[in-house]
């Protein structure tokens, strides 16, 4: 039986078990992934023999999952209604809750908006700039992004919304927003009822298209590969496939997998996701082992397909794991808190 609460559950907990699960394979490649763990990935592991998230117990969730976390506490003090400066305080707040990840593992493009949103400077131009490699292209923008989705099943414009906020308090161009369209848009569709794979991926085509069109009116014109025709090259790849391990390959293979490129992750997310037919365990367990930034990866796909399968899609064995190590994650809370803001706002209509 359909229940919305499960399916924003399922998009947040699998989100934040990509996270987990791709923390220890974080920075090495498909081949390293294999020659350092004996195979591919397949269990929380900690992290031990990762310089980024060392220390990292099995399956504890790193910057991404926390950020999204903060994000989504944002969008419920704004009841739905997020607004850049909540969106900001939402950064800020990530940097004072979670020492542990900051600034250690801040991108650049945090970091910075943070420091200016701390000494009450103008953070909104500094979203905007450019100046140095990856400013407002990092993967931070989507890695983040969940909410801004689930808080708008079925709405794509809503989604679209709510996700550019999120994005131009500290990505500030039309890369960064195209990406953040893209994923928003593909959430709200999956936690529609009648949602297949086509459909998912539509809804991430649109919020691209719709994200840059903005982006190009409003943001920085920033450096770097557009979203849609890696979206376009991603679903290509995966029907080009034989199978979900092969489509795995040869998007890392030909696409690539480095932190600093949103498009390429944005893309290879929903190719994991249709790859896995939306499964959840799958599609983390791919995002895991394709190398590169794994713990983003792993994180963005499984929202999308925790969105589209559901919480209770997830095993238990692995469900429990991620909530035993992140005690600090009250997940079921805030799908809850979206239920009702979800609802009083179709009551008010």
């Amino acid at each position: 039986m359909y229940s919305l609460y499960d399916r924003i559950l399922g998009c947040f907990r699998a989100a934040a078990m990509g996270d987990g699960m791709g923390a220890p394979t974080e920075a090495m490649s498909y081949a390293e992934i294999l020659d350092s763990y004996g195979g591919r990935v397949t269990e929380f592991l900690d992290c031990d023999r990762n310089r980024i998230a060392f220390g990292n117990i099995p399956g504890e969730i790193t910057d991404d999952a926390s950020q999204m976390y903060e994000m989504i506490k944002a969008i419920i003090r704004c009841n739905g209604d997020l607004t850049v400066e909540e969106a900001g305080r939402g950064l800020v707040e990530w940097s004072n809750n979670w020492p542990k990840y900051y600034p250690r593992n801040a991108g650049p493009t945090a970091r910075e908006v943070i420091e200016k949103i701390r000494n009450n400077e103008d953070y909104l131009s500094t979203a905007k700039s450019g100046g140095m490699y990856q400013k407002g292209t990092s993967n931070g923008a989507i890695m983040r992004i969940a909410g801004a989705g689930a808080i708008h099943p079925g709405d794509l414009e809503g989604a679209l919304h709510t996700g550019i906020v999120m994005t131009s308090c500290s990505h500030g161009t039309q890369i960064a927003y195209s990406a953040a369209g893209a994923i928003s848009c593909a959430i709200a569709e999956a936690l529609e009822e009648d949602s297949d794979i086509h459909s998912v991926l539509k809804a991430a085509v649109y919020g691209a298209k719709k994200g840059e069109e903005t982006g190009m009116k409003e943001a920085r014109i920033a450096a770097g590969a557009r979203v849609l025709p890696m979206i376009y090259r991603a679903i290509d790849i995966v029907y080009r496939a034989d199978d979900a391990l092969q489509a795995e390959r040869m998007l890392s293979d030909e696409m690539g997998t480095d932190s600093s490129a949103i498009a390429q992750a944005c893309a290879i997310s929903l190719g994991l996701f249709a790859a896995n037919d939306g499964d959840p365990l799958k599609t983390i367990i791919a995002g895991a082992n394709i190398g590169g930034d794994t713990d983003t990866i792993a994180c963005i796909a499984g929202s999308i397909a925790g969105a589209f399968k559901g919480d209770a899609a997830i095993p238990e064995r692995y469900k429990q794991i991620s909530i035993d190590a992140n005690p600090d994650l009250d997940l079921s809370w805030a799908a809850n808190e979206f239920v009702r803001i979800i609802e009083e706002r179709k009551q008010r209509r």
